[in-house]
């Protein structure tokens, strides 16, 4: 039976060379250090919201583990919380679920869903949602539209703003060319409307090469959707799918449009470049969604949210005050030479570093050694670190190892450890600690020896 998604699969080679070309910014190492001094300019003053929505996905609703259930109740709980509170718009207009929302798609799984909707959802607040991969385990589309009573795509206007979703096909797991020509349609119709005003649009899986994880987990559909979305430079088009953590710095992505990863309230993964294990230790503790704010001027905030603290996130920067809130801004969505959260953020970024005076602790068997060391310093976010083991007497037979920072952690860790194993016994040894950036720029090594004892 022919496949919408084998035939696009062909397309894997020629569609990651032209990604590769258009991820690549026009914005020369200038300009972009221009517009991160923009971005550090105050606006709280100057900025009304008019329009505001929290959005999630992968849920993850089980009929096993109430986990998640918990945390989509806070979702709403907690955005409500900051909309009562607001000094000037107390209104939450909407809230979005980009797919994922059920584990298997079970009727049980969509019943807890929708008890959930009903005990916290309020009057004059639009409930959208989309489907993902996972929603085709058990009833597929039939069950999803049979259940949320509503289309597998969807193009709302809320506030005088446009919202469009796009689900799975029902013949495939990801979109079509018929979908493709229905959402080049409303995109026509949300920018004729307004094209200053910017366009919310939603699919689970990220366009590939784009947001942090999306080199691992992305829709097959990737080349034909950024076709489509790069015609339109005011989409803020928000993917999910790969669990990755939303106070990764890449978690949003701008080049002809803008790109936003939407994190999750299950499980954390990562991109596969620390290790091989994509899964970090304590992966269960996410639980994370934007807050998205438009004043009158289009500009726009997106507000990560940790459900587990019910706070606002912090700033992954280690120089930073601990206390800073984490938001991405986009002073003009329909501008793409405002954009500052483009590929040359890389070249501007700096390198993290160890203060003077941070030393390693080795605590060393026969034949291992545990590594205990301080948070290097970086002033966007330190991301991993490559640890390196060697005999004094050789550069030969060198073990290696990165781990994360568990920057997606809040508080995020002061100090981390790591052992190595396969030592010799009995052998003087160096090792050297590399931080590393997100882009996995490498800062100075702090080093040190130690001594294996005897078997």
């Amino acid at each position: 039976m022919f496949s919408w998604r084998r035939f696009f699969a062909v397309l894997c080679l020629p569609m990651a060379l032209l990604m590769l070309v258009t991820g690549l910014s026009p914005v020369t190492k200038k300009r972009q250090k221009e517009l991160e001094t923009e971005l550090e300019v105050e606006i709280e003053d100057t900025f009304f919201p008019v329009f505001r929505f929290a959005i999630a996905s992968d849920v993850h609703i089980s009929v096993s583990d109430n986990t998640n259930t918990k945390r989509l109740a806070k979702l709403f709980q907690t955005a409500y919380r900051y909309a009562d509170s607001h000094e000037s718009y107390r209104s939450l207009d909407a809230v979005l679920l980009a797919g994922d929302n059920c584990d298997s798609g079970s009727d049980e799984e969509y019943a807890i869903l929708k008890n959930v909707v009903n005990e916290n959802l309020r009057d004059g607040t639009e409930f959208i949602t989309i489907m993902g991969n996972h929603e085709f385990g058990t009833t597929g589309h039939e069950g999803y539209v049979r259940n949320m009573g509503e289309q597998l795509d969807k193009h709302v206007v809320v506030k005088g703003f446009h919202i469009i979703g796009i689900s799975p096909d029902p013949r495939d797991t990801w979109q079509t060319p018929l979908q493709l020509n229905w959402l080049s349609a409303q995109l026509r119709k949300a920018s004729a409307d307004d094209p200053d005003k910017p366009i919310f649009t939603m699919q689970h899986g990220h366009i590939w090469n784009t947001v942090y994880v999306s080199r691992s987990w992305a829709t097959q559909m990737s080349l034909p959707l950024h076709t489509v979305y790069a015609k339109y430079p005011q989409v803020i088009n928000f993917s999910g799918h790969s669990h990755g953590p939303i106070n990764n710095p890449l978690t949003i992505w701008q080049n002809s449009y803008t790109q936003v990863g939407t994190g999750t309230l299950n499980y954390f993964e990562m991109e596969r470049d620390i290790g091989d294990d994509t899964i970090p230790a304590g992966a269960r503790n996410a639980a994370q969604y934007h807050i998205v704010e438009v004043d009158a001027d289009n500009r726009v905030r997106i507000m990560p949210f940790n459900i587990l603290t019910e706070d606002f996130m912090k700033t992954p920067s280690t120089t930073d005050d601990p206390e800073k809130q984490l938001t991405y801004m986009i002073h003009d969505p329909s501008d793409p030479s405002s954009f500052a959260y483009t590929s040359a953020r890389k070249k501007t970024a700096s390198l993290p570093y160890f203060e003077d005076g941070d030393e390693i602790t080795a605590k060393a068997t026969a034949d291992s050694v545990t590594v205990s060391f301080p948070q290097a310093e970086d002033d966007v976010c330190v991301y991993g670190y490559r640890i390196q083991v060697m005999k004094s007497n050789k550069r030969l037979n060198k073990i290696e190892k990165e781990i994360y920072s568990e920057y997606y952690f809040e508080p995020m860790p002061e100090t981390l450890s790591c052992t190595i194993d396969g030592l010799t016994p009995d052998t003087d040894y160096s090792v050297s600690i590399t931080p590393l950036n997100v882009w996995r720029g490498k800062g100075t090594a702090l080093t040190s020896v130690f001594h294996t004892p005897a078997a």
